[in-house]
């Protein structure tokens, strides 16, 4: 009987740590983690996430991280359709969307990477007369680009031919139409996003950087190219979410340009559309990085100048964008 009670009392606390030791498990691969979905699209927007990507970094809160990088044609829709609980995306998308699924802008994290190419140096005076080759001309490129002119008074006009007293703006679909566009001299300038710019010098070195329209646009703040945007549920579940990120932000950055190969495994690695990304190991370095202006910008520092750009490209195209109220910032 005393055996038997012994081998009973051993049992109970065998059963008793079990269970403690199960109720007290957080390994993530347990099946019962919670998955948070992290999209954005190719180009400088993926570029931010690269280091996040790279260490499947959960910003502490143990969940497993779906990480994906999707085409920028095909962005909108993870928040139209709410499958993406964190989604860098451009800001004038996000300006239209966020309302439809509950979304908050925690902060503007690339600042514009477009730069006017040309053999020689010019200032934005010295575009009127000439045709300006424009990627993009209906979105982001082209409503930025046109809101610099309006606002230093200069006429423009989209244009195939040159125009006497104005900018004539000749669209293209993308730099791989324009880079031979201007190789060709079918045109003498272009406006080209990173790293179709830095191809170009590439290709033929007597292409410069001849005007940066970030600093044009703004010479301290460049402007609010794409925003990461967090369903509102999901900053309720963390509520220290934004706040994590925001601290490893800038680290990641500085692994991206220590590591920039690195980063391009960890984005392909993501890559969901089956589409060649736009940074490759020969594109990707230190100038082209940091001509993409990342960097991260709270919603609230950010509200004022958001809100201005928002504005600006309204008024040139109605429909390019919806003003935001104070709701729309986490």
């Amino acid at each position: 009987m005393k055996k038997f009670l012994t081998l009973l009392l051993a049992l109970s606390l065998f059963l008793i740590s079990a269970f403690f030791v199960s109720c007290g498990k957080t390994d993530k691969n347990d099946g019962d983690a919670p998955t948070l979905s992290v999209v954005a699209p190719d180009g400088a927007p993926a570029l931010a996430l690269a280091s996040f990507i790279n260490g499947k970094e959960d910003f502490g809160t143990n969940a497993d991280m779906n990480y994906k990088v999707v085409s920028s044609a095909n962005i909108a829709d993870f928040m139209r359709d709410g499958t993406g609980d964190i989604i860098v995306m451009p800001i004038n998308a996000a300006s239209k969307l966020y309302s439809v699924k509950k979304y908050k802008m925690a902060a503007v994290v690339t600042h514009g990477n477009l730069y006017i190419m040309a053999k020689e140096n010019l200032s934005l005076n010295d575009l009127v007369g000439k045709v300006v080759g424009v990627i993009n001309i209906a979105n982001v490129p082209g409503l930025t680009f046109k809101a610099i002119l309006e606002a230093n008074g200069i006429d423009y006009e989209e244009s195939d031919t040159a125009i006497n007293g104005k900018v004539a703006l000749k669209g293209y679909s993308d730099g791989s139409e324009l880079i031979p566009a201007l190789r060709q001299n079918k045109v003498s300038v272009g406006l080209l996003p990173e790293p179709a710019a830095n191809r170009l010098t590439a290709l033929d070195s007597s292409f410069k950087y001849a005007l940066d329209l970030q600093e044009l646009y703004n010479e301290s703040a460049a402007y609010p190219q794409a925003v990461m945007m967090v369903k509102e549920d999901i900053i309720a579940k963390y509520p220290d979410l934004i706040n994590n990120i925001s601290e490893k932000f800038n680290g990641g950055v500085s692994w991206l340009k220590e590591n920039p190969e690195s980063a391009v495994t960890a984005i392909e690695s993501v890559l969901v559309d089956g589409f060649p990304p736009s940074f490759t190991a020969k594109n990707l370095n230190g100038k082209v990085i940091d001509n993409c202006k990342i960097y991260w910008e709270s919603g609230e520092a950010a509200k004022n100048s958001v809100k201005d750009y928002l504005d600006k490209i309204i008024g040139i195209n109605q429909a390019s964008a919806n003003a935001v109220s104070d709701d729309f910032f986490a």
